[in-house]
């Protein structure tokens, strides 16, 4: 099966994907993960895949298929949506039952960080929902930071004050580091 995956990963992305931002011309790269899932409700399993291109920066990027009635399946991409090889972790998918987690983690230093984007789907496709990061410190002195984004309900935290979020969630298509919150980059 992952032979398979692999394979259509080399071959077929980069038609599929018409983006050379997201695939490099040698399309060497690694699966990091693959959650699957009937998110669009019709019956046939969908599929999100985060790949790490070989020759990168330490950015994954994630490529979403939905089935679709006439047998070509839509296609959703995002570049750089978590990092991977950074602080010695790779990123990884967790399915949840409005559709699915990616996540990220490592450390620098003495302070360990997660990373996460709720990734859910409406008709329009899949959409980022939500953000978070939360660092800690393994120094006793040091303060954790714990921010968090919900695009849907259009709020969001950081260290427990509150702040508001315009333009809802932005389609996976749309999605870039920019769209983070200003409060969760300044840390």
């Amino acid at each position: 099966m992952w032979n398979k995956l692999v394979l259509f990963l080399i071959f077929a992305i980069p038609v599929l994907a018409g983006n050379d931002r997201l695939v490099p011309a040698d399309v060497l790269g690694t699966v990091l993960d693959v959650v699957r899932s009937d998110w669009n409700g019709d019956g046939v399993l969908d599929r999100a895949v985060l790949w790490q291109p070989q020759r990168s920066s330490d950015l994954a990027n994630l490529f979403v298929f939905l089935s679709a009635k006439n047998g070509k399946p839509r296609i959703f991409t995002a570049a750089g949506v978590a990092w991977s090889r950074f602080g010695g972790q790779e990123a990884w998918l967790e399915p949840d039952p409005r559709g699915f987690s990616v996540l990220s983690g490592g450390s620098a230093e003495n302070t360990r960080w997660q990373e996460g984007l709720a990734i859910i789907f409406d008709a329009a496709g899949p959409r980022v929902a939500g953000y978070s990061y939360h660092s800690y410190a393994a120094a006793e002195n040091e303060k954790d930071f714990v921010c968090t984004a919900d695009y849907v309900a259009g709020r969001g935290s950081r260290n427990g004050a509150e702040f508001a979020i315009v333009g809802g969630a932005p389609l996976l298509n749309e999605w870039s580091y920019r769209r983070i919150p200003v409060p969760c980059r300044a840390r």
